[in-house]
């Protein structure tokens, strides 16, 4: 795997959102406002609102869809047997509904080990996203993915660590925007992968939309900036 940092610091800027939501369709928009790109990770069941398959199959001609297991259920809670009939069901139902192949995988609630790892990998995917929290490097194993930042301030715990390894301003332990912002400033100067990651619904229930456009804003159409689907960060 090629390592993205370059004598010019390039930086690539990836977003991924979870559980088909239907509210992901107002994501999409705002994403494509601000020209930014995304991965939407889909489970065929799991959310009350979730997206319909012609609303999937509309988000799919402007984003890239991943899998997400068909009912969003924590893989490392269940048989392997099992396990593997959600990850290789979800990738199926996927590709079927969408007409063409289905490269990039995320755990539900993050959640892995070592044997799931391995059902992924042999299910022909080129990578999994994790929730774990990273630097800015690629992963030495893509079925470990980290993220840079969750748009939320859900975790005080993640939070203080994030804070902390990046030796940001303090004022980033109260605020996931002042958060977002300051580690994209730090990425810009180190080059590398940022990776936003987060929930329509979340964005939703936090009455956060115009707290995430206002990262949004902040991340686009800055030179030397890659913006790029989680897929292509692999294929790069």
């Amino acid at each position: 795997m090629k390592n993205t940092n370059t004598k010019n610091n390039k930086l690539i800027v990836t977003t991924s959102w979870d559980d088909g939501s239907a509210l992901d369709q107002n994501l999409a928009d705002l994403l494509d406002k601000h020209s930014m790109r995304g991965t939407f990770y889909v489970p065929r069941s799991y959310l009350s609102n979730s997206l319909s398959e012609h609303q999937l199959k509309i988000l799919d001609n402007r984003f890239e869809i991943g899998a997400h297991t068909l009912n969003h259920i924590v893989l490392t809670d269940t048989s392997l047997n099992d396990a593997m009939n959600e990850i290789e069901g979800s990738k199926l139902w996927l590709q079927d509904l969408l007409g063409h192949s289905i490269k990039m995988f995320c755990y539900p609630k993050g959640r892995f080990n070592k044997d799931i790892k391995n059902l992924v990998r042999n299910s022909g995917f080129i990578a999994s996203r994790t929730c774990y929290y990273g630097d800015f490097k690629l992963p030495g194993d893509p079925f470990e993915w980290q993220i840079t930042l969750h748009a939320s301030n859900g975790s005080p715990r993640q939070s203080f660590k994030t804070w902390y390894k990046s030796g940001i301003s303090i004022k980033s332990l109260f605020d996931w925007e002042i958060r977002a912002k300051l580690l994209f400033d730090l990425a810009l100067k180190n080059g590398g992968i940022y990776h936003l990651w987060g929930h329509s619904w979340e964005i939703e229930k936090n009455h956060e939309w115009q707290k995430l456009e206002r990262v949004l804003i902040y991340l686009s159409e800055k030179d030397h900036v890659t913006y790029a689907v989680n897929g292509k960060v692999f294929l790069t």
